[in-house]
């Protein structure tokens, strides 16, 4: 018969290399954390004087309360440096359908997704994930007549992290196009 779950944990407790690791852990995820708190500061503060009470832009996606107003605030903070990570949040927070319309959005994620790095060129697994999230409001936002947009992104990343989805979406809006004619 196998340890219980009191057993191992007793046993961990007496194993130092065990917490010597954990603590190694929990400071990465601490140093993350304050990190991206002092990097989104700025936007934080900026939409709250917006009036959307959010600690992180984290807290828009998924919100069932409009936002739409915060989205000037969000495409500027597209086009300032960030931590990767709030740059994911920015870009997931931006993937509204209602968006589709906004050529100026468009341009700016298709431009930031040819040029942010894919998790499989960066080190640190804490600074993965930017591109993906740009490819899923890319995802959001694609219509019929970014059609050619999209192809040009493919293009230009075809082993891009989301990819599949943008090439999905994009044979997606070509079906519904054909069977328009």
């Amino acid at each position: 018969m196998g340890k219980t779950a009191a057993e191992l944990m007793a046993e961990l407790a007496k194993n130092k290399e065990y917490f010597d690791k954990k603590d190694v852990q929990d400071k990465r995820v601490q140093d993350l954390e304050d990190i991206c708190k002092s990097d989104e500061q700025e936007l934080v503060r900026e939409l709250n004087r917006a009036g959307f009470t959010v600690n992180s832009v984290w807290d828009l996606i998924n919100t069932k309360d409009d936002y739409l107003d915060a989205i000037p605030i969000l495409l500027k903070h597209l086009k300032v440096r960030h931590h990767p990570k709030i740059l994911a949040g920015i870009a997931r927070s931006l993937a509204i359908p209602t968006l589709s319309e906004d050529d100026k959005l468009w341009q700016t994620l298709a431009e930031l997704y040819k040029v942010t790095p894919s998790d499989n060129e960066i080190d640190r697994p804490e600074e993965r994930g930017a591109q993906q999230a740009i490819a899923i409001a890319l995802e959001a936002l694609s219509v019929s007549q970014r059609t050619k947009s999209l192809e040009d992104v493919i293009n230009n990343t075809p082993q891009g992290d989301g990819i599949q989805w943008l090439r999905d979406k994009l044979n997606e809006i070509k079906i519904n196009d054909n069977s328009r004619k």
